[in-house]
């Protein structure tokens, strides 16, 4: 049986400089490395070498640890240095990290604020730059969800404790963030080694709906619904389902019993509050499908992303003759000239556009896995200086950009009807595709 490093212990040329304490999983250390570094040092209890899915857990924890320095997470999640297995009183799993210095977990940074709160009597995101600091935080947060979406990587135990604040007063916010504590974060594409043995990891008061559902997995859409409620204590000021009893937070997520909520600021332009407040609340779906990707969600906070239809006024009976002749509806074959665009589906799902956007898998996953087949950085849709809106395939994509079946290689102008895929025109491949209309 494997035994506890103690001060002063050194294995594989990592000797133990401080220890912090086990934790559910793992017992964690300071240390220093080889090349005289300091690093975050864990040793692992659960899974131990005996049960039967330990040696697919370390290929499993090789596999994210690549995934996630390959891709653009990298500088946004702390990076592992070194993993490796040795014996120490009994074989033992064996991990180490860069070591963050001179910061906080969110929670311990909004704890603080909440203090301080309590003591002026001042909410700390009224004061404009603790408002600054939360709606970059919240980007950042974002942005990290969406790069390890990139990378098919969930981290399945959002919540604020695991995301942490870097100080670094060269930033505008005064700090770096980083996502920590994914030993058992999952993998897309491959179902996790622990599965059928034991649960999938989460929080109490940060658990999806599909965290608890018996049988369920986590998914891309568990992450979202997780960082929505982190959202909500950032940019809102509360957590809209918190409870101390976990029946009744369960009950709470599946009544979908939040409301959207109020900000506590004004979000720099292009963002909208209103925009914003609707993408929180969809977050929290008891539906996984009715959520928005985490790369959407990341471009609405910045005001880059589609915007939601306008609601269409009543409908009243004119009294007398209109002075005019009624406007012709646009056909089929139209040029659109629109203010936005909507994409359509083959399932009916839609999404609208009014601003320039690029569209790659990150978008388009939401209606359907032929989503995968766009490259990350697919094609351009926009409004040109004439007011139609045209596409602009990226040229170095893997899949050709399909206008009504065929290859595009330049900007061209979209009709009312057209239909933008992605595939091979030789070959007659032609997937996801999306009828295009103006609105």
């Amino acid at each position: 049986m494997a035994k506890k490093l103690k001060v002063g212990d050194t294995i594989r040329g990592y000797r133990i400089t401080k220890v912090f304490g086990p934790g559910m999983m793992a017992i964690s250390y300071a240390a220093q490395a080889p090349t005289g570094k300091k690093v975050f040092f864990k040793q692992y209890k659960s899974p131990a070498p005996t049960v039967v899915w330990y040696g697919a857990f370390v290929a499993y924890q090789k596999e994210l640890s690549a995934r996630v320095r390959g891709g653009k997470a990298d500088h946004l999640a702390v990076r592992q240095i070194d993993a490796f297995e040795e014996v120490w009183g009994g074989p033992c799993y064996f991990q180490a990290f860069e070591f963050v210095h001179s910061g906080a977990d969110l929670q311990q940074v909004l704890d603080k604020e909440r203090e301080q709160q309590r003591l002026t009597k001042i909410a700390p995101a009224r004061d404009p730059s603790v408002w600054a600091r939360h709606v970059t935080w919240s980007k950042v947060l974002t942005a990290a969800v969406a790069a390890l979406h990139e990378s098919r990587v969930i981290h399945a135990d959002l919540k604020p404790a695991n995301a942490y604040l870097v100080e670094d007063r060269s930033i505008g916010s005064g700090y770096q963030l980083k996502l920590i504590d994914m030993d058992f974060s999952l993998l897309t594409d491959q179902r996790a080694p622990w599965h059928g043995f034991q649960g999938y990891v989460g929080t109490d008061n940060y658990r999806s709906p599909e965290h608890m559902t018996r049988g369920s997995i986590p998914v891309a859409a568990s992450d979202v619904f997780t960082c929505g409620l982190m959202l909500y204590e950032l940019l809102a000021g509360e957590h809209p389902y918190w409870r101390e009893d976990q029946s009744e937070y369960a009950a709470l997520v599946r009544g979908y019993a939040a409301k959207p909520p109020a900000l506590l600021g004004t979000m720099p332009l292009p963002a909208q509050n209103a925009e914003v407040s609707a993408a929180l609340y969809r977050c929290l779906s008891p539906d996984p499908a009715a959520r928005p990707t985490a790369a959407m969600l990341a471009a609405i906070l910045s005001g880059l992303g589609p915007r939601p239809a306008l609601p269409t006024p009543p409908v009243r009976a004119a009294s007398v003759a209109p002075p005019h002749p009624p406007a012709r509806t646009p056909s089929a074959g139209d040029p659109i000239a629109s203010d936005r665009i909507e994409l359509t589906g083959p399932d009916g799902r839609s999404m609208h556009i009014a601003v320039r956007t690029e569209l790659g898998k990150s978008l388009l996953r939401q209606f359907g896995p032929e989503g995968e087949f766009w490259d990350d950085h697919q094609c351009v849709v926009e409004r040109g200086d004439r007011g139609q809106w045209t596409v602009s395939p990226v040229i170095s994509a893997v899949n050709e950009t399909l206008l009504n079946g065929k290859a595009i290689a330049a900007r061209q102008g979209l009709r009312q009807g057209d239909q933008l895929a992605v595939g091979r025109e030789a070959k007659g491949v032609l997937k996801m595709p999306l009828t295009v209309r103006g609105r």
